[in-house]
């Protein structure tokens, strides 16, 4: 019985999300025009922190980290980029180029690489 217990704690655990908003970033969120319930907010969030080159070096950006920095206008492109990057990886063919441009910055080098092979066919 213990054991049983112990497998249905486990199961548990593994089915409950990684990650949640804190309180602040959510407000943040909200402040900077986005949704903290939103799709891509949540998978973004879902992804935690991306390394990426950042001036030659690698930086971490996260939902968290760019609230704590206050960039409302870089927690909407990293928002966006991972979304794009998302469903690019998911669908290349189906997948149109973003119309209002694309920070690069919120993806990693492979996946700057796929997104260039989008934008400039």
């Amino acid at each position: 019985m213990k054991s049983l217990l112990l497998v249905v704690a486990a199961c548990a655990a593994l089915a409950a999300p990684v990650r949640a908003l804190t309180p602040e970033t959510a407000s943040f969120l909200v402040k900077a025009g986005l949704d903290p319930t939103s799709a891509d907010v949540r998978a973004a969030d879902e992804e935690g922190p991306v390394t990426v080159l950042f001036q030659g070096e690698d930086k971490d950006f996260s939902l968290d980290s760019l609230a704590t920095e206050g960039k409302k206008n870089g927690i909407k492109a990293f928002v966006a980029a991972r979304a794009f990057i998302r469903r690019l990886k998911q669908n290349f063919a189906g997948t149109p180029a973003p119309k209002q441009g694309l920070d690069m910055l919120y993806l990693t080098l492979e996946e700057r690489q796929l997104a260039m092979r989008k934008v400039f066919p």
